[in-house]
């Protein structure tokens, strides 16, 4: 009996593993629920502390940082996670918001349900408000436009003044530019008159000169007693030269100032 094979050995190899298991998993930190969920029993639920409140805040979701998760998940819907403990809480007020129930909207304002008669009020009295606002600046513009109005006349009337004196002073430029050409026209026909007339009274003198002349000639040819058709001696040719010379010299002294 003893020689051969005993029938406890796989008990106690069932019995030692499962020892293994249960220390494996407490050194974990899973605790005892590991096992119990092996073997399919639900753990006993604890007791609250005497010092907690019912209403108070309740424990949701994964635990704190010393839970050994290897990653937390989000918190359920309408609690939050611990700064202090990483423990997600129900807060009371800390909920998402809803739909507004029917026949109300929700407030950008406030971000409350409101009536639609209330958000139709709230607007009319925008409406009311910003037309009258719109109707003040329409004033302020209009008579800003008057103000304008004003300054471009007193502008057009100023640049009237002085754009008829700028015309006056133009206009009596151009008068006195066409009395000075008028002043040097009537000056070169005047030159030109005394010109002419001095060129006709050399003219005559020299046609009373050369008369004179001739007449010398006449009588110097008769008493030197030289026929008509013959020529002027020597010594009369000399004094014709010596007379016209004369005459030259008197012409010139006398036109020539």
């Amino acid at each position: 009996m003893w020689g051969g094979r005993s029938p406890y050995g796989g008990i106690f190899v069932y019995v030692y593993i499962i020892i293994n298991l249960l220390i494996k998993y407490n050194m974990s930190g899973l605790g005892l629920g590991v096992f119990n969920s092996l073997f399919g029993s639900k753990p006993m639920a604890a007791a609250p502390a005497s010092g907690a409140s019912a209403t108070g805040s309740v424990k949701v979701g994964g635990g704190g940082p010393g839970s050994g998760t290897s990653s937390r998940k989000r918190c359920t819907r309408g609690s939050r996670r611990n700064k202090k403990t990483g423990e997600c809480v129900r807060v009371a007020g800390y909920t998402a918001k809803k739909r507004c129930p029917k026949g109300t909207r929700r407030s950008k304002v406030s971000g409350s349900c409101v009536s639609k008669s209330h958000t139709q009020t709230s607007t009319s009295s925008a409406m009311k408000s910003s037309v009258k606002k719109v109707d003040e600046v329409a004033k302020t513009a209009l008579v800003e436009v008057a103000e304008l109005k004003k300054a471009d006349a007193s502008l057009a009337s100023a640049t009237a003044k002085c754009c008829a004196a700028a015309r006056a002073a133009a206009a009596l430029k151009r008068q006195k530019k066409t009395a000075s050409n008028k002043a040097r026209l009537d000056g070169k026909i005047a030159a030109a008159v005394a010109r002419a007339k001095l060129a006709d009274e050399q003219e005559d003198e020299a046609e009373k000169d050369r008369a004179a002349i001739l007449v010398k000639i006449a009588r110097v040819r008769k008493a030197m007693g030289v026929r008509k058709h013959e020529e002027n001696p020597a010594s009369l040719r000399k004094l014709i030269e010596q007379w016209q010379h004369e005459s030259r010299v008197r012409l010139r002294d006398k036109f020539s100032k």
